[in-house]
């Protein structure tokens, strides 16, 4: 490969997360006009297997892939170190810059949003910055696509298919329904999806929809939620990689039971080893009677009406952080109904971490100074003095992450907080929209957990 098409190679797959998710940062698109290139890109090209398209345009010399910035710079550790990791991130995978299109549709290089991303009249032409790819490598990329899309065969040199990430399950929703339903379909929110990723009910696959890393959605039979009872829900993901997620509880409820709902905790959070702390818990039909399960310790709980609780909730129970910096609480009612509320996270932080010392100093070397971005994004102020206002219960409007928060006071996990979220992104647990931050060299192990921290204990000010 020459040195040019080498410079091109690299700075095409800098480039190639946009087509996955910067959508925050990107301008209307003018897709080309029937009569383009695009429109008969399949006639007089010669079919290409993705092994040659990956080796004579898009291999580096040595692994670059996306790790800094989302476009010119890279982003979230988004690489493609073969040929197989190009097809299994590209083709019928959906793009979130046009929901419109896939990523590579098989046959259809005009409705490919890859291909139309390299097009000469391509509105923010990827590599951004060029060198662009020539006529002759559009045809041959054309040739690919025109082929069907077909899969690499494994080989030594290509190094084989990656390993699938390791699911995690956060949520359900709903978590509980009554009985007698029928059928539900189960949001399953998590990280590390992929398209092969499968939920099961008690062992037992459930039909199931990917929609991005960070959710699923499952059909619960309604022989499921025939009669009361509760049921083990987790997500499967096969080899290479892959396992299986912790499990949720999915509570079907006998008709006319109400159970307990948490709306609010106080405090939120804490910092590991500060010893023990009288907890509030505020919500709706508590029965007398009822307990607490913190992090899956019973805990007696004082009634004080039916909207709130009062526990003291024991050193040892917070004498370590722990997994993810989130602990669960849940309501569970007395004998005989023994009803669970769906479980809120109480923040545990690994160390006091404060906004001034600890975070802003992180913002004001990279966000605040370089951007957080590589192209023009919806304005956030991180400046000293702005970044408490700008994130904490501020919500995003980044598509695809739902009704998330920028920052969730106690809310360290990625799918409460859009800050967490983007700053553990990577090539196998990309964020729900866009690249990771900050634009600039990744955050340190140390530097992301200080984050974590701030946000677990309740982002102070």
């Amino acid at each position: 490969m020459t040195s040019r098409a080498s410079l091109s190679a690299r700075m095409l797959w800098l480039a190639l997360w946009g087509l996955t998710g910067c959508v925050e940062q990107r301008d209307a698109e003018v897709l080309p006009e029937p009569g383009t290139p695009a429109a008969s890109a399949c006639e007089g090209v010669a079919p290409r297997t993705l092994e040659e398209v990956h080796a004579a345009h898009f291999a580096a010399e040595r692994p670059t892939g996306c790790t800094v910035g989302c476009h010119d710079t890279g982003a979230g550790g988004l690489t493609f170190r073969s040929a197989h990791e190009l097809w299994q991130a590209t083709v019928q995978r959906p793009s979130l810059g046009d929901s419109s299109l896939l990523l590579v549709d098989p046959g259809h290089p005009e409705r490919s949003r890859l291909y139309l991303k390299l097009l000469p009249d391509a509105q923010g032409r990827m590599p951004q910055g060029g060198p662009s790819l020539d006529a002759a490598a559009l045809r041959d990329v054309a040739g690919w696509i025109c082929a069907g899309a077909p899969e690499p065969s494994t080989s030594a040199t290509d190094g084989g298919l990656p390993a699938n990430p390791v699911p995690t399950l956060d949520t359900l929703t709903p978590s509980a329904v009554q009985e007698g339903v029928g059928e539900v379909l189960l949001s399953v929110g998590g990280g590390g999806f992929v398209a092969e990723s499968q939920v099961e009910v008690d062992g037992l696959p459930v039909v199931t929809t990917h929609d991005g890393p960070q959710r699923l959605e499952a059909r619960v039979a309604a022989s499921v939620t025939a009669r009361a009872g509760t049921h083990q829900v987790r997500v499967v993901t096969p080899a290479p990689g892959g396992g299986a997620s912790a499990s949720l509880v999915f509570t079907v409820t006998a008709s006319g039971v109400v159970l307990p709902t948490v709306s609010s905790l106080s405090p939120c959070g804490t910092v590991a080893g500060s010893g023990a702390f009288t907890l509030t818990v505020q919500g709706m039909n508590f029965k007398e009677g009822a307990s607490l399960s913190f992090n899956g310790t019973t805990v007696a709980a004082t009634f004080i009406s039916p909207g709130e609780l009062r526990a003291s909730i024991p050193a040892a129970l917070v004498a370590s952080a722990p997994v993810g910096n989130a602990a669960t609480v849940t309501v569970v009612h007395p004998a005989p109904g023994r009803e669970v509320s769906a479980p809120a996270t109480f923040g545990v932080a690994s160390k006091v971490a404060t906004l001034a010392t600890d975070v802003q100093p992180l913002f004001t070397a990279t966000c605040a100074t370089s951007g957080c971005h590589a192209t023009a994004s919806t304005p956030v102020n991180l400046t000293p003095g702005n970044t408490y206002n700008e994130l904490v219960g501020v919500p995003t409007s980044s598509k695809g992450c739902g009704q998330r928060l920028r920052v969730q006071a106690c809310g360290p996990l990625r799918g409460q907080s859009f800050l967490i979220d983007k700053i553990l992104a990577t090539n196998s647990s990309p964020a729900c929209s866009g690249g990771a931050m900050p634009k600039g060299s990744p955050l340190s192990a140390a530097q992301k957990q200080a984050v974590i921290d701030w946000v677990a204990q309740g982002a102070p000010r």
